[in-house]
């Protein structure tokens, strides 16, 4: 099982309409076993695959539950979930006071148990840095940086790079792949935005557009962009996006 971990130190950037999309695209086109791991307490991700209740994240981090007991299957045969709800925000506070465990490793030795169950693992990640973060980064083989085309979001992208950095003490095989540019516009300021992201990390050649009232509507009826409008420019763009991320193995 390959794992992603997708971030942004700022918010709205898109990273769960681009992780829930990926998965989509990954279990559909590609016939693989795709896990997503809801790493965020406002469970959006959790939210949109329509899981109300049962065990989430928080009670792994808090090992009071193994990853089997957690996992819930979604409406799609070949993507499951790791939910989440607002028990994360404690779970992470009682991590950080606990001395007597190795904060870090929690989710990463709690995945050996399902290491076989999938291919493809993704991880959408809270626009911060905390003890979950934290564990998910160490349970990643890779990690995506997910920013729009604005300053606030290419310093946090700038950021978390430093983060990213600091991780391989504990993970040190952990790859950084690259930045992946959403809600892109081919404008003058977009194309600017290109190149000061080009300055700081490396970019993603695909870059993906903004169709805002497609992604509304599709949000709004619970499904994936690739049911509700398959030929619109941010389907299309997350299609070949996932032909350089595989490329790229």
């Amino acid at each position: 099982m390959k794992t992603f971990s997708l971030i942004n130190k700022k918010g709205g950037v898109g990273k769960t309409t681009i992780t829930v999309n990926l998965a989509y695209a990954l279990a559909e086109s590609c016939d693989l076993r795709v896990l997503v791991i809801d790493n965020d307490d406002q469970g959006n991700d959790t939210q949109f695959f329509g899981i109300e209740e049962g065990r989430t994240l928080a009670d792994i981090l808090l090992q009071k539950a193994g990853l089997s007991e957690v996992i819930q299957h979604t409406r799609y045969p070949k993507i499951d979930i790791v939910p989440s709800s607002e028990a994360l925000l404690d779970a992470n506070v009682v991590i950080i006071k606990d001395e007597d465990i190795v904060q870090q490793n929690i989710l990463r030795e709690a995945m050996q148990e399902i290491e076989e169950q999938y291919d493809i693992c993704l991880i959408d990640n809270p626009p911060t840095i905390n003890a979950s973060v934290i564990n998910a980064l160490v349970a990643s083989d890779e990690v995506i940086i997910i920013s729009s085309p604005d300053k606030y979001s290419i310093r946090g992208a700038k950021q978390m790079l430093g983060y990213i950095e600091g991780i391989k003490e504990y993970n040190p095989g952990l790859r950084y792949r690259g930045c992946l540019l959403n809600k892109y516009n081919r404008t003058w300021h977009g194309m600017n935005m290109v190149q000061d992201l080009n300055a700081i990390s490396p970019v993603f050649n695909q870059r993906i557009r903004y169709t805002k009232d497609k992604l509304e509507a599709s949000a709004a009826k619970g499904e994936c962009i690739f049911e509700y409008s398959p030929n619109c420019g941010f389907a299309q763009d997350l299609k070949h996006f996932l032909t350089e991320l595989l490329m790229g193995e």
